[in-house]
């Protein structure tokens, strides 16, 4: 009862705080009555506050009070055309209104007598794209829906309700009787139900109490009706009339299937005028053929036979013109309206209008049929495919050690077409990949799709081009040595699937009992569309008609079959994750049908499944996809958890991403770790450690996949526009460039090395030789030991410079692929230092002369002390000339004189330099000091140098450096300026009061300047949180149980406020009970944090390791502490420093003390308070004084590390992984 109560509460003040979001005038008013609506910008997510136009897309509710269905819509969305357009409220800027006149059943068109419950509608700019909604739930003036859909209620204190029919028409047998029934709102006094058929209404039922009223109405023939239902309810008379149309079908002629056909289309080879078609509908009544050769209207002419076993209908066409394409359904049992499941052609009457010329010449037929839904398409006299010769000597690539680039052809070329893809495969031939992936183009639901929503199997999706278009890709694809895999969905189908249709239960909503194909409720927890029954033998048919059907009519070379984890009818308590000996029965099954076809086709799965099944199926001969993105991703980014281990393993096509996961670049660019002089983050080192992980992908055998432009270091969000939304292409006039960009072609051309590499080694002779690999921690090694040529790679993903192993398989002289030296071997074991981000690719043939530029090891000329700095401390800007690129100079090394041109970056959305200091002239200005051979250093504070005003805060130090005429410079990794951050003088998070209870009021602000810094400049920032009322170290793993926020959602919800006059500050304020739902008695330990961007795309988050007031985790999520210790520290005294490295750490920190003396006692304890551990040290005074701190058995977690002395007491927070 408290939890109802707290809840209602929350409800309560919801509408208080949002109530005119939405206000109708007159209040109370009904579907007859003259309203209008007003609309607050101002309120909820607050997206169209200051917009030019508002437009509201509407419509209105008919089936009941908390109906969804949207009848009787006004508007065309996208659209500026003036169809909804809200009028500005005068003198009350960001309110709009719409009148609803002379009624709202007049606006919108609604039959007299048909209920009117809600207006829908969705508030939108002029071009829509952009939406001013609310967050979910129930307002006073109506409710916000999941999808964000607002339903705004009218009046309807008495209504009746029409139960059935629901439909304008009823197909029956003779003998058959037609329920009407409906139900009132409240009891009745009388309520009747009239049938007119002709000859006048006449009274068939009658009930004078209660609330429903039923009758069986038996027709004696075809024709029209009208109903009435009539009641009076609380002394109020209503009326309802509905008119309803009666077809009394035949009965079919039955008659055995002519020989040699099967379901489908059926083209007589010697008759061009002559199709039979044939449909599987085993129970079904009665079928007609409906299409542009009869108008579209049941004839007695196209009246399909019934077989004998009431297994099919058949029907042969006659006098068809040859080549002329002609849409057609199947019209079965009355209402059931459907194209061929196995057509090769689609017409979908919502889409194919936005397909044009360019991509589909010639033209798709004629269709404007939506009441019909999607038809299919039969064309007698097709000339048939003319295959180039070459097929018949095609050889597939070994898939064991194949590498496959999947692609999504909407997102890959410009044209979004076959021929496109065609025309662009020498990109992929020489990029040096064994097969193209491509996702689903089999008919899918709409154009602009991952293909995942197929409906029709047999048909390839014509926003991307005809069919013939698909065999010449895979034709040319051949020709270029490449293989095609064809993605497919056999987990679900959606809802305008023919068979879906066929026996579906419209009143439930999901597939109907008797459904052949598909089961009536998903099997397990995972949901897409609706879920195929493989155990049917009617399922198991189709699929393999299917997969043999795309092997022999376009010479696919196999399959990657999504989601292969839902082919089950078993799931103990709803769970389909366990081990599933049926499932492994089904698929085997499957690959024999299909290898009876084709022995060597490929047999991809994603299947996600325990360890000894996919070991199990991969014995068996089929491939599992494996997402390494676990392993890679730590090490790209830095953290180096993770290990490299079985990446060698074929049974698993191994990728680091895939269209599921967020690019490994993103993660790099956005997520990497970062030192005083390495910041991971930065492109120029992000696309060297790109280049390091997929050396050691590809350079392991096995089966692996490229997502496409992983090549390029493609860095755009996953959820951008959507996450199956429209991502920019890399290339072309509309592109990102990054084709263009030198670095990333860098990239591309690391991988083609990298390719290269693997193809004259041979993967299988990679597979088969004997190895000394190193698959863990900051340095790793590949070292094969073959018959002929021997390979070593090295790489260094930690961030600062360490120590390897090479594990040389022999003395000598070995080459380095991409620089092309040679270097002399004396010892297999010497070790070998490594350059953050530093590797190798070693051979002891030489393989290439050397790729200049491709790869580079990153080194930065310049370091500053202290690192990091704010623009008020005193800093050291040291340069060293030996490591700076010389641009087109001669550089300056043996310099004479240095000086630096600098200045700071203000605005975050741009890298310009304002407030620049230095006159390129030698006139002392900038001027270094020399302290070493071509070592120069300069001091000064950034605030005082630069000239910044106290409202100016500098983000960023940019600099290069010169001689005294400006002759020669020194610029940073590949000739780039050097930038450093600035860190804000402010705290990263602040909560005030530091202490609190679930009753007071916080303020939590967040400083965007501080870590990645992603959210300087942002325009909202959202605080995405949880609550951990336990009391634990590990708020990680316990933390995220009570969330607030509706992630990548711009509702308002947790949305911040920026602090006025400093743009980069963030606050909101909160009372925990309240906020996140909380009970008396519970104690707030960590709040659990991401702060993010309006969608989604962006989090301003920082280094893993300890922060003021809590701690950021290896996931970028913040865990902030509620201070339940209190503890007394004091300021540290002058000269004194205390501090923890590394920090985190695992299994031991080191602690150093600078100029403690005397005894002082050194504590460990937990966030409690509690002590772990003591022990006693004497310190003499020195700097640099070290003491090893084990942390042994202690679980991850936070820890407090004490100093106590006699005359100080000073507290640093450690972390321990």
């Amino acid at each position: 009862m408290k939890n109802l109560f707290l809840l209602l509460l929350l409800n309560v003040l919801s509408v208080g705080i949002f109530a005119q979001f939405i206000t109708l005038t007159p209040a109370g008013a009904g579907g007859d009555d003259s309203v209008v609506l007003t609309f607050d910008a101002t309120q909820g997510n607050g997206e169209l506050v200051g917009a030019s136009k508002v437009y509201m897309h509407h419509g209105v509710i008919t089936s009941s009070p908390t109906g969804t269905a949207w009848q009787y819509v006004i508007g065309n969305w996208g659209q500026d055309d003036g169809i909804g357009e809200m009028t500005p409220v005068a003198g009350q800027p960001n309110k709009w209104q719409l009148a609803f006149t002379p009624s709202v059943r007049t606006y919108f068109n609604v039959p007299a007598g048909e209920n009117i419950f809600r207006i829908s509608g969705v508030f939108r700019s002029a071009d829509g794209n952009t939406k001013g909604t609310i967050a979910p739930g129930n307002y006073g003036w109506g409710t916000c829906a999941d999808n964000l859909d607002l339903y705004v209620n009218l009046n309807n204190a008495n209504y009746l309700q029409i139960n059935a029919p629901l439909t304008d028409e009823s197909f029956i047998f003779q003998g058959q009787p037609i329920t009407i029934s409906a139900t009132a709102s409240s009891p009745v006094t009388s309520m009747k139900i009239w049938i007119d058929a002709g000859s006048g209404y006449v009274q068939r039922a009658a009930v004078t109490s209660g609330t429903t009223i039923q009758h069986a109405y038996f027709p004696t023939a075809s024709g029209n009706i009208s109903i009435k239902f009539t009641a009076t309810i609380n002394g109020e008379d209503l009326e309802i009339v509905r008119q309803h149309s009666i077809v009394i079908l035949p009965t079919s002629v039955i008659q055995p299937l002519p020989a040699g056909v099967q379901a489908g289309i059926n083209y007589n080879a010697a008759d061009p005028t002559r199709a039979t078609l044939v449909l599987q509908a085993p129970g079904k009544s009665i079928a007609y053929v409906a299409g542009d050769f009869n108008s579209w209207t049941t004839q007695a002419a196209y009246q399909m036979r019934k077989t004998p076993d009431g297994q099919f209908f058949w029907l042969e066409l006659t006098g068809l013109i040859p080549g002329q394409p002609y849409v057609f359904q199947y019209w079965v049992d009355g209402t059931i309206k459907i194209g061929d499941p196995y057509a090769d052609q689609v017409a979908d009457p919502w889409n194919d209008s936005f397909i044009d010329a360019a991509t589909y010449p010639g033209g798709l037929p004629a269709y404007d049929h939506p009441e019909f839904g999607v038809a299919t398409v039969l064309q007698t006299g097709q000339t048939p495919y003319t295959w180039a010769a070459s097929e018949n000597a095609w050889q597939r690539p070994d898939i064991n050690h194949a590498v496959i680039y999947e692609l999504l052809i909407r997102d890959f070329i410009g044209d979004h077409t076959y021929k496109g893809l065609r025309d662009t495969l020498a990109y992929l031939r020489n990029l040096g990949v064994d097969a193209i992936e491509i996702m689903p183009f089999n008919e899918f639901e709409g154009n602009e799709s991952w293909g995942y929503n197929p409906n029709y199997f047999f048909a390839t999706d014509k926003y991307y081009g005809p069919k013939e278009e698909v065999k010449r890709l895979i034709e040319a694809a051949h020709q270029e040595g490449l293989a095609v895999i064809m993605d497919i969905v056999m987990n679900h189908a959606y809802g305008t699937n023919p068979m879906v249709k066929l026996y579906f239960d419209q009143a439930a909503n999901k597939p109907a009992a008797n459904n052949p194909w598909f089961n009536r409720d998903h099997v397990g927890q995972y949901q897409w569309g609706y879920d195929w029954n493989h155990e049917s033998g009617y399922t198991q048919a189709f699929l393999d008609r299917l997969n043999a059907y795309w092997i022999e009519e376009f010479h696919i070379d196999g399959y990657r079959f999504d989601f292969t984890k839902g082919f089950t009818n078993y799931a103990p308590n709803g769970s389909v994750d366990g081990f599933d000996q049926s499932r492994i029965n089904i698929l085997e099954r499957m690959a024999d049908a299909l290898w009876d076809v084709d022995p060597d086709a490929y047999i991809i799965l994603e299947h996600w499944s325990p360890q000894a099944e996919e070991q199990i199926l991969g014995n068996y001969g089929m491939k599992m996809w494996a997402n390494r993105s676990y392993d890679f991703v730590p090490a790209v980014t830095g953290t180096n958890t993770g290990s490299f281990q079985n990446l060698n393993t074929t049974t698993h096509v191994q990728f680091f991403d895939s269209h599921d996961e967020q690019r490994i670049a993103w993660h790099a660019l956005n997520e990497s770790l970062a030192n005083a002089n390495y910041d991971g983050r930065d492109p120029l080192i992000a696309y060297e450690r790109l280049k390091l992980a997929a050396a050691f992908a590809f350079l392991s055998p096995g089966p692996k996949m490229i997502w496409q432009f992983d090549e390029l270091g493609y860095n755009i969000d996953i959820n951008f526009n959507g996450r199956v939304g429209n991502k920019p292409l890399p290339w072309g006039p509309d592109g990102l460039g990054y084709y263009e960009d030198p670095l990333r072609r860098y990239i591309y051309d690391a991988y083609q090395g990298i390719l290269d590499v693997r193809r004259a080694m041979g993967p299988a002779n990679l597979a088969s030789a004997t190895t000394n690999h190193k698959f863990t921690g900051e340095t790793r090694r590949l070292s094969y030991d073959m018959s002929d040529t021997d390979l070593v790679l090295i790489g260094n993903f930690g961030l600062t410079a360490s120590a390897i192993n090479p594990a040389f398989t022999q003395t000598g002289t070995w080459y380095d692929y991409f620089s092309g030296e040679t270097i002399d071997v004396t010892s297999t074991t010497a070790n070998r230092n490594l350059e953050a981000g530093e590797w190798h690719i070693y051979t002891t043939t030489r393989l290439s002369d050397g790729l200049p530029n491709v790869v580079a090891t990153y080194s930065n000329p310049v370091t500053i002390t202290p690192y990091p700095f704010t623009q008020n401390q005193e800093i050291t800007i040291r340069f060293d000339a030996t490591k700076a690129f010389p641009g087109e100079t001669a550089g300056l090394v043996g310099a004479a004189k240095v000086y630096i041109h600098s200045g700071v970056v203000l605005d975050p959305a741009s890298n310009d330099l304002v407030n620049v200091v230095g006159n390129l002239v030698d006139d002392g200005v900038g001027q270094m000091t020399e302290v070493s051979d071509d070592i120069w250093e300069i001091t000064l504070t950034p605030a005082a140098y630069y000239g910044l005003t106290e409202d100016q805060e500098a983000l960023q130090l940019s600099m290069t450096f010169r001689d005294e005429d400006n002759t020669n410079v020194g610029l940073g990794f590949r000739n780039s300026v050097i930038y450093f951050n600035v860190e804000s003088d402010d705290p990263f998070i602040t909560i005030e009061p530091a202490a609190f209870t679930i009753d007071d009021p916080i303020t939590i602000t967040f400083n965007a300047q501080r870590g990645n810094r992603e959210l300087v400049g942002a325009s909202k920032v959202y605080f995405h949180s949880s609550v951990d009322v336990t009391d634990t170290t590990t708020p990680w793993n316990t933390g995220w149980n009570n969330v607030t926020g509706n992630w990548g959602q711009d509702d308002g919800v947790g949305q911040m406020t920026q602090v006025p006059g400093q743009p980069n500050k963030w606050q909101i304020t909160l009372t925990p009970r309240s906020y996140y739902g909380l009970n008396t008695g519970d104690v707030v330990y960590w709040i659990p944090a991401v702060f993010r961007n309006a969608d989604g795309s962006i989090k301003g988050t920082g280094t893993p390791g300890p922060i003021e007031h809590g701690l950021i985790h290896t996931s970028q999520d913040f865990f902030l502490r509620n201070q339940l210790v209190v503890g007394t520290d004091d300021a540290l005294h002058a000269g004194l420093d205390f501090r923890l490295y590394p920090n985190p750490a695992k299994g031991a920190v080191q602690v150093v003390l600078d100029g403690f003396e005397g005894d002082y006692q050194l504590q460990v304890l937990d966030l409690t308070g509690r002590p772990l551990h003591r022990e006693r040290l004497q310190l003499n005074g020195f700097p640099n004084q070290q003491h090893t701190l084990q942390l042994g058995s202690m679980p991850a977690g936070m820890y407090l590390v004490r100093l106590v002395g006699d005359t100080q007491t000073v507290t640093k927070e450690l972390l321990k992984w």
